[in-house]
């Protein structure tokens, strides 16, 4: 017996790294560092001018594939965000995780996600193609990113949970699609007063790309669909319920030219003056200096009726990258953002002037 425990207990030792070498595992991440001042103009009343040294979303991650055979893999990640310019008391922080398939008709996944890796953010990766929105500085830097404290004209939902992805090439139109459960909320206050299973607010995206030759183009939708207890609350407050963006780039062999538009749909009219949409646009280039470096400048507009005080929000940016390696890069750069709140016709205008190093691995 204790022969047949011990061959039982060796086969199991050999056959072990067999299941584990199926599985193709990856260890990623980045450590991108900003040395940023920052500086603000309201009303002729200037605040700020110092130095602060800033993290601009470093990050660690795992993620992998499995051979399922029949041309199906599994595929897998678990990102985390990683605080790298001080000691936290919560250093990381998810950025996605998901599950999925991938086969002949694209890829479909299940959890977190932020557009990185097989994960989808439809709206957001179009729009950051030509370097226009949130604080992804596009295919080249991030300067004046909201880590350094001073926002953006344009803004799209990059990260959520409890959501759905899929990828697809059709023709070669690239087709990204996510559908978020926001919040998973499933309260049960709201179930047992009003009836509802879930308290919920519903988000549906998709994104369609082409690129023949040297032009890029594309379009994209957001429907916001809330439950009825939500749905009042967004009523209230003029809640975005859809989004409409059209992108386009033009490679003309010594520069790029891309461009945005875009408009949101609110809930409801915003008191403060009767509009019920925002209008968004933006240009960018890129100027290839030599095979890696270059210079990059983007302008951006925005009307944001969705705030408490609605605005019109600019922002104007330029940056030299320079690349040591594929993986390694500095660059410096300027961005000025203008806040010009509509009722008061107030302006605040806030400065940053950034330095920075991203290494990948």
């Amino acid at each position: 017996m204790n022969k047949k425990l011990v061959a039982a207990a060796l086969g199991l030792a050999f056959a072990a790294p067999v299941f584990a070498d199926s599985s193709n595992v990856t260890l990623y991440g980045r450590i991108h560092q900003a040395l940023d001042h920052q500086s603000s103009d309201t009303a002729g009343a200037e605040s700020g001018g110092n130095f602060a040294i800033e993290d601009v979303s470093s990050r660690l991650g795992v993620r992998g594939t499995e051979d399922l055979g029949g041309g199906l893999s599994a595929i897998f990640a678990y990102e985390f965000g990683v605080n790298t310019d001080e000691v936290s008391a919560a250093p990381m922080t998810t950025r996605h995780a998901y599950l999925g398939l991938k086969g002949a008709y694209g890829l479909a996944v299940i959890g977190s996600q932020d557009g990185g890796n097989d994960s989808q953010a439809p709206l957001y990766n179009q729009a950051s193609l030509i370097g226009s929105v949130s604080n992804n500085g596009g295919p080249l830097t991030t300067v004046g990113s909201s880590n350094a404290g001073t926002g953006q004209a344009i803004t799209r939902e990059q990260r959520v949970g409890n959501s759905f992805g899929y990828a697809g090439n059709f023709g070669g139109v690239q087709i990204n699609a996510r559908h978020a459960l926001s919040n998973g909320t499933n309260d049960q206050a709201n179930n047992t007063a009003t009836g509802l299973k879930e308290n919920d607010t519903r988000s549906t995206e998709i994104a369609a790309t082409y690129k023949i030759g040297a032009l890029t183009f594309g379009g994209g939708f957001q429907s916001i669909d809330s439950q009825e207890v939500t749905q009042n609350a967004l009523n209230a407050t003029s809640g975005i319920e859809q989004v409409i963006q059209g992108v386009v780039s033009y490679n003309f062999g010594t520069f790029t030219l891309g461009g945005l538009v875009a408009q949101k749909n609110l809930y409801a009219a915003n008191a403060a003056n009767g509009e019920d949409s925002n209008t968004e646009y933006a240009i960018s280039g890129t100027v290839p200096l030599a095979a890696n470096s270059g210079i990059f400048g983007m302008y951006a507009d925005s009307e944001r009726n969705d705030l408490a005080a609605p605005a019109d929000v600019t922002q104007a940016q330029i940056a030299y990258y320079y690349d040591f390696s594929k993986r390694t890069r500095t660059y410096v750069g300027y961005n000025r953002l203008n806040n010009e709140v509509k009722a008061s016709g107030v302006e605040t205008d806030t400065d940053n002037f950034t330095i920075g190093l991203r290494h990948n691995f």
